[in-house]
């Protein structure tokens, strides 16, 4: 039987944008399960708990590959850590389009209130470097997919084209400096349409299924 697929969804994550991520693995085989969370009303221990609370659900239907997308990365390394001296791990993890560092963005739109009421303790968590820098690399083998179509997204409106981004994370914040060793694989696909892109889904399922790095 194919591992399942355990999905971590982004701050802003719809159930609609990730439909095709969804039915691409279930065409394949694998049973895909979704963690959602309301940032808004959630702080990232409560999210992080109910996470842990995921993963062990997953993990007892047999083995699984992680999925994060965007802050559901760093939750899911949150989680992971927490996990292992119960030995509930993936084979495989991809943080797709997922911040290893506080995102420029994030850091930008901190105190404005519409940001702070949608996104949160997560949003405020991903404009900190120093928690973010605290946050674990998982013991598994994991890879960053990462977009640099930034045409559908805010990044530019703040930053200009200077900084190869996605819309919303710049490509060294999700390929981060420090992380070289991490295999990377960048697709043409922006932030919020990333989980539904073709090309992002096949290099998904390269990874998943190939030999670990």
């Amino acid at each position: 039987m194919a591992p399942q697929i355990a999905f971590i969804d982004g701050v802003g994550g719809k159930r609609y944008m990730r439909g095709r991520l969804i039915r691409y693995f279930q065409g394949k085989g694998q049973a895909v399960h979704c963690f959602d969370y309301t940032p808004s009303r959630q702080s990232v221990d409560e999210i992080r708990a109910r996470l842990r609370d995921f993963l062990r659900q997953v993990a007892a239907r047999g083995e699984f590959h992680a999925v994060g997308y965007s802050f559901g990365g760093v939750l899911l390394r949150l989680a992971l850590a927490d996990l292992r001296a119960e030995g509930i791990q993936p084979l495989k993890v991809a943080l797709l389009a997922s911040p290893l560092t506080a995102m420029r963005l994030s850091m930008r739109l901190r105190h404005w209130r519409l940001y702070r009421g949608m996104s949160g303790e997560c949003g405020q968590f991903a404009a900190q470097q120093a928690l973010m820098a605290q946050v674990p690399l998982p013991e598994v083998p994991t890879a960053c997919i990462y977009g640099t179509w930034p045409w559908l997204g805010v990044f530019g409106c703040f930053f200009g084209n200077g900084i190869g981004n996605d819309g919303m994370v710049a490509v060294d914040e999700a390929v981060a400096p420090q992380h070289r060793h991490l295999p990377a694989f960048p697709v043409a696909a922006s932030h919020a349409f990333i989980p539904a892109n073709a090309q992002a889904l096949e290099v998904l399922h390269g990874w998943l299924q190939g030999p670990a790095a």
